[in-house]
């Protein structure tokens, strides 16, 4: 019997491997998960320097890099391939966060040593993921200090608590001594990225960053604007974002067509799931419904570590609580699955094809991908009610059905027309492909199965026969 049901799952396994999608392809787009060293994990406690006895959440809660390694392949697996820490250099025994610099040209022994760092830059390479690390610009006795700094209301918080000032990096010397720092950091350390938050109007990353580097620029609030940067995040398009998914029935943002950073938060911004909460929106859904969104997005998206699993805050230090692995675990699976739809299909790897936005309008976005093999359509209903829309079929889609990879949607053209209907609070992507009819591998598949299943019934049903026989005779021949 045993060796019948391993056979089975044998002959499962491999028909259903030979009739389903056997390749898989990278993202082309940064896919960034930002991770507070101090706050994801504590795995080596020989390092837990100003961690106080009563988890103070102003002081150290003793996260370190030997934390961060083990749960690479979960990050991949929801869909990012990329890591962005928070400042690894030496800092103040009391600071978490890592701004409150004490030694740019040394590896903060909090988080470990520099052969951990580097143990943890390897591990991340083998996954084929990228790891980024935020560059602090607070002024050590190096450098002379910004007067007027322009901070958000979590970055004022946190500087006057830390007591610290910015470098003023429009001085040629402190360019000059900063480029050096960096490079410094880079040729030591294999990192592929460094990213900054920008605290000053104006800047050009090319007048202190060092070639060779990708460069992420994080405006903190709306009024900054910066250049040189490979990448920037607007703080602007940040906030609108987070606002729109943390509730419904709101106009959505256009993807910008820059390719530029979005986020709907960070480490200096209060979380998104507190839009959810202030309007009574099941957090849940509403993290589904932005990562949708995100990872539809044909550029460069980053997301805090914790918010697949519904933090909340909206100050210093409430918005850096200690990572929860163990919660929400209906949405990590969501993200796992989309993640193989967006990174498996050519809609993510063909930087040079067109977007067109078919339907911006309280809640419902529609955009069409056109790309050289088969073409996307993108619905999302952030709404409270479920949405019809009825979509002219062109020339070119003659034949064709828009195939859902989401949730499943098959929808066939009726007298020339598409009509895509969606639940409230759902997105589906569809692949625009040729109608194939109806598949024989899998009523090969089918048929194979059912004789498999009705020759183990008959066996059992034989064995279990024989074996009450084997029992009245043995009961005859007791009398």
């Amino acid at each position: 019997m045993k060796k019948m049901l391993a056979f089975m799952s044998t002959v499962l396994a491999v028909l259903f491997m030979s009739t389903g999608p056997v390749s898989a392809e990278e993202n082309t787009y940064d896919r960034i998960y930002m991770i507070t060293v101090d706050r994801f994990l504590n795995n080596n406690t020989s390092n837990d320097i100003g961690v106080t006895a009563d988890g103070d959440p102003y002081y150290p809660f003793g996260g370190d890099f030997d934390g961060v390694k083990p749960y690479l392949e979960y990050i991949k697996d929801m869909g990012f391939n990329t890591v962005m820490l928070s400042p690894v250099t030496e800092r103040a025994e009391d600071d978490y966060l890592g701004y409150d610099v004490t030694d740019y040209g040394a590896i903060s022994e909090a988080y470990g040593s520099p052969e951990d760092f580097n143990n943890l830059i390897g591990e991340a390479h083998e996954l084929d993921m990228k790891v980024i690390v935020d560059m602090p610009a607070v002024a050590t006795d190096d450098y002379t200090a910004l007067e007027s700094p322009v901070f958000n209301d979590v970055q004022a918080d946190y500087y006057e608590d830390i007591g610290r000032e910015i470098i003023d990096l429009n001085d040629a010397d402190n360019q000059e001594t900063y480029r050096a720092m960096v490079q410094n950091f880079i040729d030591t350390y294999d990192v592929d990225g460094i990213s900054m938050f920008v605290n000053q109007d104006g800047l050009n990353a090319e007048e202190f960053m060092p070639e060779g580097i990708e460069t992420y620029g994080i405006l903190s609030t709306g009024e900054l604007t910066s250049e040189g940067f490979d990448t920037t995040a607007s703080e602007q398009f940040r906030a609108e974002l987070a606002e729109t998914y943390g509730g419904i029935n709101q106009d959505i943002p256009e993807f910008p067509e820059d390719q530029q950073l979005i986020m709907a938060d960070h480490w200096f911004s209060e979380r998104f799931t507190h839009h959810a909460a202030e309007q009574n929106m099941f957090p849940g859904t509403r993290v589904q419904q932005l990562v949708n969104y995100l990872y539809a997005y044909r550029g460069p998206i980053a997301m805090t570590y914790g918010t697949e699993v519904a933090f909340n805050g909206s100050e210093y230090p409430e918005v850096h609580p200690q990572m929860d692995f163990r919660s929400d675990k209906e949405v990590i699976e969501f993200m796992e699955n989309i993640a193989v739809v967006y990174r498996n299909h050519e809609i993510m790897q063909s930087p040079e094809s067109e977007t067109e936005t078919i339907l911006n309008e309280a809640g419902q976005y529609l955009v069409k991908y056109y790309t050289d093999d088969v073409d996307y359509l993108l619905n999302i209903n952030n709404t409270t009610e479920t949405q019809s829309n009825t979509l002219k079929q062109t020339a070119e889609e003659e034949g064709k059905v828009l195939s859902g990879m989401l949730i499943g949607d098959m929808i066939r053209p009726h007298e020339g027309e598409f009509i895509a209907v969606l639940d409230r609070e759902e997105t589906e992507l569809y692949s625009i492909i040729d109608e194939a009819g109806f598949n024989n591998g899998y009523l090969y598949a089918a048929v194979l199965i059912f004789g498999i299943f009705a020759v183990f019934v008959w066996v059992a049903a034989s064995r279990s026969k024989k074996a009450r026989l084997q029992r009245e005779q043995n009961e005859q021949n007791n009398k």
